[in-house]
């Protein structure tokens, strides 16, 4: 007898019934409730070249042009100028700034001073810096206020825990506060149990005082595996999930939190759930849609058929550092993020949601790309479908296209694959062959009749 055992689910598919949901008719309407203005220019908790703290009898000096800061250990003060540079008209310049005003054009080459009088420099002929800067110049080490929220599908049985991994990588950068985690397992399968969803957030935004410059937003569920409808919970007592089309699920659990994201200057959206979202033409004209309709700077989702959320913790924690921590621009950096990802890349394509104007988004789809595991990003079969036979192929050339046979000289099965119009390739990867390309869609937002929905799957070869 062939042994077998059963463990805890890491993937994020099913199948459930389609149950029509609406946001609630709200009977009385909370006082507002003002949302208060960061200061424009809050300060990093750490020093931009050492990328730490400051304590005993070494200070921050703040930039007076950007929120870095520099501390005393990495630079030579001279120590005649110690008082000095206390006096009240004395400015201090890092040496990112330094050196980006100089790239721009903006000043002269010149040595750099860090600390001016007047625009006159206070140390001469230069202020000696004893390490070496490892970030990019446009890089900050960030602790503008930070509120990460998971929203997950009650009894949610998938082994994961990236978003909590992320938020612990996270916490340290902020020793004065300014970092909340929110986490709320959701049941909205019918009209009564949305109504006591949206309480309970209303509640959590109402005792979140200050506001959020940064705000992240998860959701961890099951998606429908033929419609791509994400799971809502149950419709009534008995346990048996039901699903929603994305846009009223989507409605439904961000709405409360929407006065604190319309206050932030980014919010971002993460949809670990399995690739039908996505495969299904009609949800994911409706995912687009509602993107665009919640105005979030971006949403990152999968198209995996059984999407494990572990395997984007790689992902997950360079978005961490790169987007949150340095401040740099999700469109710019995310070709690194994905480039730290590559064993994300032989499970899922990575899809990047981004709104540009009041109606539109751009879409791009990232896949991993292998010469001889995902030639351009298509996956070739373990088996040969036609004759059975396993690990059966073989190159039988390699340019811009990739053709591969099989090896069984009564089947000679070939597959061809070219590179995928509008991509582009991004860094060489870990692998010899192995790269990520970048594939720009064409968006399809929209939210079609109820008659013209279907479950025809979305081909993106």
């Amino acid at each position: 007898m062939v042994k077998s055992k059963q463990t805890c689910k890491k993937s994020t598919g099913g199948t459930a019934p389609r149950v029509t949901l609406k946001l609630p008719v709200p009977t009385a309407v909370p006082a507002a409730q003002e949302v208060a203005v960061c200061e424009p220019l809050q300060h990093n908790e750490y020093c931009i070249v050492c990328r730490d703290g400051s304590v005993g009898e070494e200070r921050l000096f703040l930039c007076s042009l950007c929120p870095r800061a520099m501390c005393s250990h990495c630079m030579v003060i001279p120590s005649a100028g110690a008082r000095m540079i206390e006096a009240d008209d004395v400015t201090f310049i890092c040496i990112s700034c330094h050196i980006g005003r100089e790239r721009h054009g903006r000043v002269s080459y010149t040595p750099y001073c860090g600390f001016y009088r007047r625009d006159k420099a206070v140390f001469s002929p230069f202020l000696p810096i004893c390490a070496t800067l490892e970030v990019s110049l446009k890089s900050e080490l960030s602790s503008a206020p930070l509120l990460m929220i998971h929203l997950i599908l009650v009894d949610h049985d998938t082994a994961s825990g990236c978003f909590d991994l992320a938020c612990d990588f996270l916490r340290p950068y902020f020793p004065t506060g300014g970092f909340e985690v929110c986490t709320i397992a959701f049941d909205i399968g019918n009209a009564l149990k949305v109504e006591s969803y949206q309480s309970k957030a209303s509640a959590i935004v109402q005792a979140l005082k200050s506001s959020w410059m940064r705000i992240v937003i998860a959701i961890t569920n099951h998606t429908d595996n033929d419609r791509g409808d994400p799971f809502v919970g149950y419709e009534g007592k008995k346990k048996v999930y039901v699903s929603a089309h994305i846009h009223s699920v989507l409605d439904i659990l961000l709405s409360p939190w929407h006065r604190l994201i319309d206050g932030a200057e980014e919010s971002y959206l993460w949809l670990f759930s399995c690739g039908a979202l996505i495969n299904n033409p009609t949800s994911f004209a409706c995912l687009q849609q509602a993107v665009i309709n919640h105005h979030m700077t971006a949403t990152i989702a999968f198209n995996a058929v059984r999407f494990q959320p572990s395997f984007a913790t790689h992902l997950l924690l360079a978005f961490a550092e790169l987007v949150l921590i340095e401040r740099l621009s999700i469109q710019l950096v995310f070709p690194d993020m994905v480039g730290q990802s590559y064993k994300l890349g032989r499970h899922t394509d990575v899809f990047l949601l981004m709104p540009v104007a009041p109606n539109s988004l751009t879409v791009t789809k990232y896949s991993w790309t292998d010469s001889q595991l995902r030639p351009w990003g298509q996956y070739l079969p373990v088996q040969c479908p036609d004759c059975g036979w396993a690990n059966a192929w073989e190159a039988v050339s390699k340019c811009k296209q990739y053709s591969f046979e099989c090896k069984n000289p009564s089947c000679r099965k070939e597959y061809l694959f070219s590179q995928p119009a509008n991509s582009r390739i991004l860094m060489p990867g870990k692998r010899p062959g192995a790269c990520w390309i970048a594939i720009t869609l064409e968006p399809t937002p929209g939210i079609p009749d109820e008659d013209e929905m279907h479950d025809d799957l979305l081909d993106f070869s």
